[in-house]
């Protein structure tokens, strides 16, 4: 599949969209914050980070038992340049 299809298509799910962009807009948030922010039970939000880091959007950064998200900016440049600024930058 193509890698550009396969971000838009994690995209296209509206939660993973708002997952994606809060954590431009934090740089970097942990999973817990992810939970309470976005109401999840903890095998809901394992399926949506599974499906973003897959799909080359984020990566993660375990420290102890936490885990922390932050876009995988290099990848999503090659692949898509511009893409995540543009529909931020429409949002308000």
């Amino acid at each position: 599949m193509d890698l550009r299809v396969k971000i838009l298509q994690a995209l296209a799910d509206e939660t993973r969209f708002w997952m994606v962009i809060k954590i431009k807009k934090r740089g970097e948030i942990g999973c817990s914050e992810l939970s309470k922010e976005f109401h999840l039970s903890k095998p809901a939000l394992s399926h949506h980070f599974r499906i973003l880091r897959e799909a080359g959007l984020i990566k993660v950064r375990r420290d102890g038992q936490y885990h922390y998200f932050t876009l995988d900016n290099e990848y999503l440049e090659e692949t898509l340049p511009g893409l995540i600024d543009i529909i931020c930058s429409n949002l308000g």
